[in-house]
């Protein structure tokens, strides 16, 4: 038998059909050599030919294992499992046990292919999970033509490339394949379905996740500008960052990541060198663009497959300091990377890992004096940012910064946290009434704390709420009448009928007793002195749970933090005071009646005003401070609060609070009065001590 190294030529006879047939598979592979040979049956190939090694797989088609000597294929290996058919027939003479030639079959093979640049498709295995090195010209996948490395990242190369399919420029990610392991295509593939869902001008839209021959490749908007990181050089050269110009950037990412974010996704590596910066044609700057968002898991495990890289795929210079610790991808800490991102507009310098800006005076730490054109508040987000404590950072989505070209005081702008009561109602609900789709959520009950954030069920049309056991709805709140009042669904909305209790029921922006209140979706009601929200979310339901976290820090009557969450707010802003090295002023208010004692317990008339007082006192302040963010208030005792104000001196916060004083005024009842002093903050001294009088 001929030496498996000798040159094997194609025959071809009558008998092909099923030659044919595995011909036709292979040229549906497109991966063999087509050319062809023919050779007697009788003068098989000579022996003694001298070729290189034989450097192909053995193959055959279906039908033809009967025909294969079993001594060829153990001297050619038996390679064919998994493997595509290839092309040709192998005239090989079949031999009889006692070594004598038989009869000549044929049987499917490789050729071997003396020059290499003709082997297409004939490579080793070693060839076939190494394809040659990615350059200038080359196409992935019949589609994408590569033009030029953009850069590399944590998950692999990213290549500017040209999509033949749409005739556009496309970014190519090549996720790193050396580390994948099975399933990382699926939680990958996951991650994709929630990036395609974030839809914003100011991220970097991400259209289609497909394999190849590299690994996975992402399919990314191609977006012509520089790094927010090659851009600070840029400035820094210049002379640094205005104002305005940073306002634009600084909004734009705020805006991209809050969009992000409210895709239910984390950035896991928000930095400068993933915002990219556009121009306009008179080389203005354009906008800012998120990128790379949206595979913190995907990251995470790439990183933790390859030695001495960041267990969780972030960059350590823009961790949070709880992610050092512990690691993991947040919210909490794509804050802290967003304020460390702005922050380095500011310094002109990549912050090390574990940097705490807030550790020194701003102006000692920073190059260009970027922050002397900026508000207080604007500056305080960064601030907040950069806070140890992820409970203090603010959202993205409550980030804001004066636009450059149209400035706007509308308080309506300022966000404030807020109870939110669930989604309305819809025409359903309003046409027919439908069993717990709303409930009554207890805000605030003087006498009975541990009953606020309760969620009672609206499970009926009609129900009676009161304290005795024999009514539908029992409260323990112990000023209101055993039968207190009756609830009817009327369209959508709830009518309260108060059945003439002992301490009346209220509504807002008055202060009568109502004989009926008409209460529709998001309004709250008072019996007595609890006070009850109209809502249409279940119980331990995501929204209930929420309400449940606002009630815990913040007071349900006023909206005005409770007094230790209020305490550990005035220790962020004493330190933001000491930090920008503006002065600190407190605003205390109190409501005071006629012949009233501190020690006195209010009236539910003094509760209802001390409501009013503090709700208006607390827009007016924002208001006339012109601020971006809402100011820090909270209650400092049964009818005493305080607001802080950073940045007035002494005689313009005076000023501040007489307006103040003086338009609240008129709005509490006949014998009621608001009063109020300012204590100023001095470094060094105990701001807490500051809000009792």
């Amino acid at each position: 038998m001929p030496a498996p190294e000798e040159r094997l030529e194609l025959g071809r006879d009558a008998e092909a059909a099923e030659i044919e047939r595995a011909e036709r598979l292979a040229d549906d592979a497109g991966l063999l050599d087509r050319t062809e040979g023919r050779v007697d049956e009788d003068d098989p190939p000579a022996a003694d030919a001298a070729e290189p090694p034989f450097s192909g797989e053995l193959l055959e088609p279906e039908g033809l294992d009967a025909h294969l000597d079993p001594g060829l294929r153990r001297e050619l290996g038996e390679r064919s499992d998994g493997l595509r058919p290839g092309h040709g027939d192998i005239v090989q003479p079949r031999q009889s046990r006692g070594g004598k030639r038989g009869a000549v079959s044929r049987v499917a093979y490789f050729r071997r292919i003396d020059d290499p640049n003709r082997a297409t498709g004939l490579m080793t295995e070693t060839q076939r999970s190494t394809p040659p090195p990615i350059s200038h010209g080359t196409v992935i996948n019949d589609r994408y033509e590569i033009r030029q490395s953009l850069g590399k990242g944590g998950m692999g190369e990213v290549f500017l490339a040209y999509d033949r399919a749409t005739q556009q420029p496309v970014a190519l990610k090549i996720v790193r394949e050396e580390a994948r392991m099975p399933g990382d295509d699926e939680a990958l593939r996951q991650e994709l379905i929630l990036a395609r869902s974030v839809s914003n001008p100011y991220v970097c839209r991400v259209h289609d996740l497909a394999p190849s021959p590299y690994g996975p490749i992402l399919v990314m908007e191609h977006i012509t500008g520089q790094t927010l990181h090659t851009h600070i050089r840029r400035k820094k050269a210049q002379g640094g960052y205005t104002s305005d110009e940073f306002r634009r950037i600084a909004s734009d990412i705020c805006q991209g990541v809050a969009a992000i974010h409210a895709g239910g996704l984390v950035h896991g590596d928000l930095k400068p060198g993933n915002v990219m910066v556009t121009s306009n044609p008179d080389g203005s700057i354009g906008k800012a663009i998120v990128l790379d968002f949206g595979f913190a898991k995907e990251r995470a495990r790439l990183s933790a497959r390859r030695p001495g890289a960041p267990p969780d795929g972030g960059t350590p210079n823009y961790m949070a300091p709880e992610r050092i610790r512990s690691g993991g991808a947040s919210i909490e800490d794509d804050l802290y990377a967003l304020g460390l991102t702005l922050w380095e507009m500011w310094t002109c310098r990549v912050p090390e890992p574990g940097y705490k800006p807030r550790a020194k005076p701003m102006r000692q730490q920073i190059m260009f004096d970027v922050p002397a054109g900026l508000s207080v508040d604007e500056i305080k987000q960064i601030f907040r940012c950069l806070a140890d404590d992820p409970q203090q950072r603010l959202p993205a989505r409550h980030l804001r910064f004066f636009n450059p070209v149209q400035l706007t005081t509308n308080p309506v702008q300022v966000a404030r946290e807020r109870l939110d009561p669930g989604p309305p109602p819809g025409r359903s609900a309003q046409s027919a009434f439908t069993p717990a789709a709303q409930s009554l959520l207890a805000t605030f009950a003087t006498n009975a704390p541990e009953f606020v954030g309760e969620l009672i069920s609206l499970d009926r049309p009609t129900l009676s709420i009161g304290r005795r056991g024999d009514v539908d709805i029992v409260v323990p709140e112990a000023t209101v009448s055993g039968h207190h009042a009756n609830c009817k669904w009327q369209s959508g909305s709830w009518q309260i009928e108060d059945l003439g209790s002992t301490n009346g029921t209220y509504v807002e922006h008055t202060y009568e007793r109502k004989k009926v209140v008409n209460l529709m979706h998001g309004g709250e009601v008072q019996l007595g002195e609890l006070r009850l929200k109209l809502v249409s979310f279940a119980k331990e339901s995501p929204h209930h749970k929420r309400a449940r976290q606002y009630l815990s820090k913040r007071d349900g009557l006023t909206g005005l933090l409770l007094r230790e969450p209020f305490l550990k707010a005035l220790d962020e802003e004493a330190a933001f005071s000491e930090w920008i090295e503006q002065p600190l002023s407190i605003a205390r208010y109190e409501i005071r009646g006629p012949n009233r004692l501190v020690s006195d317990r209010p009236t539910i008339l003094e509760m209802l005003a001390f409501r009013r007082a503090a709700t208006r006192v607390i827009e007016l302040t924002d208001m006339l401070l012109l601020s971006l963010i809402a100011v820090t208030g909270g209650r400092a005792g049964p009818l005493r609060f305080a607001v802080c104000m950073t940045g007035p001196g002494p005689q313009e916060a005076r000023n501040l609070v007489e307006q103040v004083v003086g338009q609240v005024q008129g709005m509490l009842p006949e014998g009621l009065d608001l009063v109020a002093s300012i204590a100023r903050y001095e470094p060094g001294m105990s701001v807490r001590s500051l809000i009792d009088p």
